[in-house]
């Protein structure tokens, strides 16, 4: 699975959006990194194998998963932030579920979309959760998906776990956690 990219800083003028996960290849199969999640100030939450959750404040589009497009999928899109009395951000899109939506006036930040478990290694491990969002206070920052993803938080910075591919929780004042690196296993019989 695709790796996280480094979060996107706020709320700077000129601070950027959150990076794009890069991909993680092996031969012909491509597993694309998430996309970054949009800040107040620039265009658009980005897409990817599973898409960016959008900003509270002038929050655009919805970025979309599975981007470029393969069958089976690979990812969800990020879901749309809400501006209002209190703005919050969305999560982002998981491996197994879009990533959840802003309403506002609201407490509690919408949580990342939830990975995907898989038996490849031997046990059950749920990777490619999306990040987690958050609102200025008082509002609840919301908890990253299962399979890796990063807590959203009012000040702090919560990764994406490692070896995961989960999305980095997003941050209000400061930088939003990175997303956990992406992980390419291989398994065969022995003949």
């Amino acid at each position: 699975m695709g790796g996280g990219g480094a979060g996107g800083t706020q709320p700077a003028p000129t601070a950027p959006s959150g990076v794009s996960g890069s991909n993680s290849i092996f031969s012909t199969i491509t597993s694309a990194g998430g996309g970054g999640g949009k800040n107040s100030n620039t265009a658009s939450a980005l897409a990817g194998g599973s898409g960016g959750g959008t900003s509270g404040s002038n929050p655009g589009a919805r970025a979309s998963g599975n981007t470029p497009p393969v069958s089976p999928p690979q990812g969800n899109p990020g879901g749309l932030g809400a501006d209002g009395p209190f703005s919050t951000g969305a999560g982002g899109g998981g491996a197994g579920a879009a990533g959840g939506d802003a309403s506002s006036p609201s407490f509690i930040s919408p949580a990342g979309g939830n990975g995907v478990s898989s038996e490849i290694t031997g046990s059950a491990v749920t990777r490619a959760g999306g990040g987690g969002s958050t609102g200025k206070e008082p509002v609840a920052a919301g908890s990253g998906g299962s399979g890796g993803g990063g807590n959203g938080s009012i000040n702090g910075t919560d990764p994406g776990t490692t070896n995961t591919g989960g999305g980095g929780g997003a941050s209000c004042t400061s930088t939003a956690g990175a997303g956990g690196s992406g992980i390419v296993i291989i398994r065969y019989k022995y003949q």
